[in-house]
């Protein structure tokens, strides 16, 4: 068990209890973190990333648009994050599939983008196109609220999808880009997953049959999701897992839940890392609209799983019997398979 150091990073450690054969197979393994929110307030460029890297992740997506979202706030905020790649010498931007092959292989820190919403669009499907050319490969329909659309999770109508989200679901599966149905309504996923000709994400959920919270997704979405091919990346913020340390022995619950439901072809990371808890609560806290309280309780300050607890969930994996394939599968060949079905 992981102990609380209380508000701020913990420290880089070695968990306790990786055995070698372990640490082997996760250095092998393409590791794959299909969400970390990089938005003003949230990044640190010489602290995070590094860090993420020499915890043994070899792939992160970055979230890069501005709230609630505009054309000019999102493409500054993509001009701002590729200065900073471009300032190290052991990060990328990737664009292929083979060019995170390449990264691996040369042991440079791959990153690609997403957009935590759909209104950067400004109602213009072209745009998707040109958020691709940048460099987003996923984007989610709603973050919590209703918006042009579809419903947020956080609604409690569960309308489904509009007529532009259709034709968005349409030209996304056109372009390219990866649809993504995290902190999105129930209705409108599940209209989206019956929609799409391509494989659907939800780039960082947990499961509702594991821990009554509304950003969490339903065994009926979960289902739905690997219906259509896609992945699920586990998260592992602490307020959804409901467990103030966000303990990884919580996360594998979540994990084996899904697993058991739909495979581990289906299952992935996607850890949600944020670096200031406290701000991310106060936010949360101070926008009820966006993020009511969940099951009548108030907002507790929680922490968020730390990127060294991707080898401790490997551990788990191995304890609990997966086999070598699945876990390289759930740490990262399942989001590669999944983007080698899209991408362009």
């Amino acid at each position: 068990m992981l102990n609380n150091p209380g508000p701020g990073p913990r420290p880089s450690y070695t968990p306790e209890n990786i055995d070698e054969k372990t640490q082997e197979l996760y250095k092998e393994s393409l590791v794959w973190d299909m969400t970390l929110p990089w938005v003003e307030g949230y990044a640190d460029e010489n602290v995070t990333l590094p860090r993420f890297k020499a915890a043994g992740i070899d792939l992160i997506s970055l979230t890069v648009n501005d709230f609630p979202g505009s054309i000019r706030g999102t493409m500054k905020q993509i001009a701002w994050v590729k200065d900073q790649i471009k300032r190290h010498d052991d990060m990328t931007l990737i664009a292929t599939v083979d060019d995170i092959i390449t990264a691996k292989n040369s042991a440079q820190l791959a990153l690609t983008l997403n957009l935590q919403e759909t209104n950067p669009l400004e109602r213009s499907l072209d745009m998707v196109q040109v958020y691709y050319d940048v460099g987003v490969r996923h984007m989610l329909l709603a973050y919590n609220q209703k918006n042009f659309v579809g419903d947020g999770c956080a609604d409690d109508t569960d309308a489904g999808l509009s007529l532009f989200g259709r034709q968005l679901i349409k030209e996304m599966n056109s372009v390219g880009m990866m649809v993504d149905g995290t902190h999105s309504g129930r209705r409108t996923t599940l209209e989206a997953m019956e929609l799409t000709e391509k494989p659907f994400i939800f780039s960082h959920c947990c499961a509702l049959g594991v821990a009554k919270h509304y950003r969490n997704i339903t065994d009926e979405q979960i289902r739905a999701c690997a219906a259509t091919g896609g992945v699920i990346g586990v998260n592992g913020v602490g307020g959804f897992l409901i467990d103030k340390e966000a303990r990884t022995e919580l996360i594998f619950r979540h994990l084996d839940y899904m697993v058991e439901l739909v495979g581990p072809q289906h299952l992935g990371i996607g850890w949600d890392y944020v670096k200031n808890v406290d701000a991310f609560w106060s936010a949360a806290k101070a926008n009820p609209d966006a993020w009511p309280k969940n099951q009548n309780q108030s907002h507790v300050n929680c922490d968020n799983a730390q990127p060294e607890q991707i080898l401790e969930l490997t551990q788990m994996m191995v304890n609990h019997g997966y086999q070598e394939s699945d876990i390289q599968g759930i740490l990262g060949q399942n989001f590669l398979r999944v983007a080698t079905d899209i991408w362009l």
